[in-house]
């Protein structure tokens, strides 16, 4: 067995632009490319499922595609003979090393998504105070980091995948080799390490 050194480490993500932050730093425009990863959409399907105008999403649309967030996709026929423009996530976001000016649009989201989950849905929920150091608290947030990652690997060789073919990430055991291979669901993963707020230390005298 080898060490757990480098098998645990994240891959090196580069600092955001200041365009890929301003883009990403609204939470409508989070929603949209977190609605865009498993189908493509279009503005009118987006307006539908996040609550909110097609004019809106289409103000928010705009600034994914320039930074690369949304593919815009051939159009397709829509009602009355009209066209639609379908959009798909580019998965870029996964790539980038998160920011102050997302953090709050991704708490927002984060906050909403769990608040409207119904106690059926939550598959698991837990809350952890721990104390550590900082190097433990990096170490942490590396292993949990790339767990993360080889689900991500999983998830994504499924789609490439054609339908009905296992990835080829997932391990499979023989005796398992000629069982029907579940249906994949799509599972929302939310994960957030804070440190306690530094507290003023009282004066004597």
């Amino acid at each position: 067995m080898g060490s757990d050194e480098g098998r645990d480490r994240r891959p090196v993500r580069r600092a955001m632009t200041a365009g890929e932050a301003k883009a990403l730093g609204h939470p409508t425009r989070l929603r949209i490319v977190f609605a865009c990863r498993e189908r493509a959409m279009t503005n009118k399907e987006l307006a539908e499922a996040l609550g909110t105008t097609p004019g809106t999403i289409h103000y928010h649309l705009r600034p994914l595609v320039a930074q690369g967030f949304l593919d815009p996709l051939p159009p397709r026929p829509g009602p009355r003979g009209s066209r639609e423009q379908p959009y798909r996530a580019t998965g870029r976001s996964w790539e980038l090393a998160g920011s102050a000016a997302t953090v709050g649009a991704l708490s927002t989201v984060a906050a909403d998504e769990l608040l409207a989950a119904t106690p059926e849905d939550i598959v698991s929920l837990t809350r952890l105070g721990l104390r550590l150091t900082p190097a433990e608290r990096d170490r942490l947030v590396e292993r949990l980091g790339a767990v993360l990652e080889e689900a991500l690997a999983t998830s994504r060789a499924r789609t490439a995948a054609p339908a009905g073919e296992a990835p080829a990430t997932q391990a499979t055991e023989a005796t398992e080799a000629t069982q029907a291979t579940p249906a994949a669901k799509e599972v929302t993963v939310l994960v957030a390490v804070t440190a306690a707020p530094q507290r003023s230390t009282p004066q004597s005298g």
